[in-house]
């Protein structure tokens, strides 16, 4: 009866090298979804901010939210925005104005009057201060986390708003007293017909 055949490694061999080297790997070139970031942030300076943009008359929308990356410049956050919001588009840069929260006054409630001269106490703390050009180089060292979007007022869109909310107003009220007084004069007028008939 033969033996059957030995074989001898060779150690130059494709097959002794392993497959995984961790110990020797120090650098881990794979792709990750998110994208990894430094310590600090972003290396390229961007910054991530939730634009709102709040269409008041004669801009006609609802209220839109986006999430973008902050622009190293005024003019070019101006030109993110308007990609991002087709309508703005259609008004020239120095239109275009930003907004960013402002935070309450320390123990401060903010009391304002209405226009019947009611006290309004309004603890919504949704104050919006505008952004002067001179703020932008210091954006990209302290960066808002929101910015509110809006069209400037041009002449006589600030008459035009107040007077289309009167209007609003005005039909509100007589929506309210029509529907207060019409059972009355669903029972008085029907009365009134009844006794016209000769029922009553």
């Amino acid at each position: 009866m033969s033996l059957l055949p030995q074989y001898r490694k060779d150690m130059t061999d494709s097959e002794s090298v392993p497959l995984f080297m961790d110990e020797h790997d120090e650098h881990d070139p794979s792709p990750a979804y998110p994208p990894r970031l430094g310590a600090d942030g972003p290396s390229d300076g961007s910054h991530n901010v939730t634009y709102t943009f709040v269409p008041r008359w004669p801009v006609l929308g609802e209220q839109q939210d986006a999430l973008g990356v902050l622009g190293r410049t005024k003019e070019e956050t101006i030109s993110r925005v308007q990609r991002g919001f087709p309508q703005l588009a259609d008004y020239p840069p120095n239109r275009i104005e930003f907004l960013v929260p402002v935070p309450p006054l320390a123990g401060a409630e903010d009391t304002t009057f209405t226009n019947n001269n009611t006290l309004n106490n309004n603890n919504n703390n949704d104050r919006w201060g505008r952004v002067m050009d001179e703020a932008w180089p210091g954006f990209q060292a302290s960066p808002p986390t929101r910015l509110r979007v809006q069209v400037v007022d041009g002449p006589g869109d600030l008459e035009g708003r107040k007077a289309i909310e009167r209007r609003k107003a005005l039909r509100n009220n007589l929506i309210v007293i029509a529907c207060i007084f019409s059972p009355i004069w669903l029972i008085g007028g029907g009365s009134s017909i009844l006794w016209l008939c000769g029922i009553i």
